[in-house]
């Protein structure tokens, strides 16, 4: 096969794999039989959730009033060296949160927001204890706070709310922050002053809209993640599948709520049973996970140190030393099997030569040097029949007429000048899979966003100056004519605006992804004519 129809193969399979990618339902089953779906849907109206888990023993079910979502209540605000936070004192809700280190843009002096309180968008991480006749508190109840502002000066930083409720109990509820972490911890310190145990179940969940994050160029995975430490399963639905989620328990694991670049996970202690289930209540999708449930004896005092709650980046070699499995957050698309180790790879090189521009280029390099036998196995085909092209020509002028006699007086020469030219075939199916895992992978590597290289001020943005896709339309157009051309007139000028079309098509790909293509095809020209020069001199 000749580099005009490894271009225009690559040209539909993308076309055709970028429209089906936007609109299709992907289904994946794991070793484990857990199955993974993929889809979008669109944002709709807000509602506000209130059921609560209940107990194991007997009693009635909390009964909470419905709270308004416009109505505003008292906040702390903690600031740190990553994270700006807002409790809420109405349940010590995380209503919002800005990431101090990711400017929404460059330049900009706004800081990207992840949990939001926004009543058209929200996006809120919830906790609280379930117990008979509300003897404690939910993510529903009032508490109060000392300071209405609190700043990371130490290396560690406690902010308590309190609560007081009926009988002399008391509950502080503990939200601790460390310097250079996404992390904050939740605990309980509960204080029974009544003649009573009580039996309480302590909870959190993930509240959230319904985001579409993704268009044709961009399939990111934006929906729900729920993982059991036990069984190394994971489960993943998109806002669309929410109901598949089901109820699931569970020895440690977590749950999370994922977005391009960005996520937030309770991830609660891994060494007591989890209780994961999912609902959907008016436009709000939740995640839930029940701890296991204990009980606060009679005139006595108790912690539940139980849940950490991650609010940040994917940041690929810093989430799975947070928690096991955390790294199946990071969405790379039905080709994870090869997205992984690029991922990995390019991080590993990045540790070596800081600089992520650079890094695409090495792993580039390193990518051709793996391919590089099949690749030279297919140049040395394209050269061979660029050599036996006017020879071709010759025996169209002569049997032109006559196609089967042309096909058999064809395959006489190829097989007498021992040329197979099909043997182009692999190297392009190889590249196609490998282009695509690559894609994906750049598409949720945060630490491209806003990562500058060379005129480009944004690795995973496109080329705002448009030089790399005329670069790599111009690169397109010299393979051409390093190959023989094609026989038929039509199919010669179809290949001619193969250049341009991809031109147009790479303008609006990440700037990262177009330098790995315009860098692939410089070392393709390279190999090309010096076999080329080789072979015909």
């Amino acid at each position: 096969m000749n580099n005009q129809k490894l271009f225009l193969s690559i040209a539909i399979f993308l076309t055709v794999f970028l429209l089906w990618d936007k609109w299709k339902i992907t289904n994946t089953v794991d070793a484990n039989g857990n199955v993974v779906r993929k889809s979008e849907i669109i944002l709709d109206t807000p509602a506000q959730n209130v059921d609560v888990p209940t107990l194991n023993t007997q009693g009635p079910e909390l009964d909470l009033p419905t709270p308004n979502l416009t109505q505003k209540h008292d906040f702390t605000t903690v600031t740190t060296d990553l994270l700006t936070v807002e409790i809420s004192h109405k349940g010590g809700t995380i209503q919002n949160t800005l990431l101090n280190a990711f400017p929404v843009e460059i330049g900009s002096k706004d800081k990207f927001q992840l949990l939001s309180a926004n009543p058209n968008a929200l996006f809120q991480a919830q906790s609280g204890l379930a117990s008979r006749d509300n003897l404690l508190p939910t993510h529903l109840s009032d508490f109060s706070s000392i300071n209405k502002n609190y700043q990371l000066s130490a290396d560690k930083l406690v902010v308590p709310l309190t609560w007081q409720g009926k009988d002399g109990i008391q509950v502080t509820k503990n939200f601790h922050f460390k310097r250079g972490s996404y992390v904050v911890g939740v605990d309980y310190q509960i204080t029974n002053n009544s003649n009573q145990s009580i039996p309480v179940k302590p909870y959190v969940r993930l509240s959230r809209h319904a985001i579409d994050q993704s268009n044709i160029m961009m399939p990111t995975f934006t929906g729900g993640i729920v993982y059991d430490k036990a069984t190394h399963s994971v489960k993943k639905n998109d806002f669309e599948d929410w109901d598949e989620f089901g109820k699931q328990q569970a020895q440690g694991g977590w749950m999370a709520m994922v977005q391009q670049y960005f996520m937030a996970a309770w991830i609660p202690n891994q060494s007591q049973s989890q209780n994961f289930s999912a609902s959907n209540n008016n436009s709000i999708y939740k995640l839930t996970n029940a701890n296991q449930q204990t009980n606060v004896a009679a005139n006595s005092s108790a912690t539940l140190e139980l849940n950490q709650l991650y609010v940040g980046p994917k940041e690929h070699d810093k989430i799975e030393k947070i928690a096991k499995g955390l790294n199946y957050t990071l969405d790379y698309g039905w080709l994870d099997i090869l997205a992984d180790p690029l991922s990995w790879g390019i991080h590993k090189i990045n540790d070596f030569v800081g600089s992520w521009g650079w890094s695409i280029i090495i792993i580039t390099l390193l990518i051709k040097l793996a391919f590089y036998p099949l690749s030279e196995k297919s140049y040395r085909s394209m050269a061979g029949m660029r050599k036996l092209a006017p020879r071709l020509a010759k025996l169209k002028e002569v049997y032109g007429d006559d196609k089967q006699k042309m096909g058999q007086k064809t395959m006489e020469l190829y097989r007498k000048e021992k040329i197979n030219p099909a043997s182009g075939c692999l190297p392009i199916m190889v590249q196609i899979p490998v282009f695509i895992a690559f894609y994906w992978m750049l598409l949720d590597t945060v630490e491209l966003r806003q990562t500058a290289f060379w005129w480009m001020s944004d690795l995973s943005a496109m080329d705002p100056y448009y030089i790399l896709p005329v670069i790599m339309g111009i690169s397109m157009f010299v393979q051409q004519k390093l190959n023989p051309p094609p026989p038929d007139p039509m199919q010669a000028k179809i290949m001619m605006t193969l250049p341009f079309l991809f031109t147009v098509m790479f303008l609006w790909f990440p700037s990262g992804l177009v330098l790995y293509w315009v860098f692939n095809n410089v070392l393709s020209i390279a190999q090309q004519y010096t076999i080329n020069k080789r072979i015909n001199g």
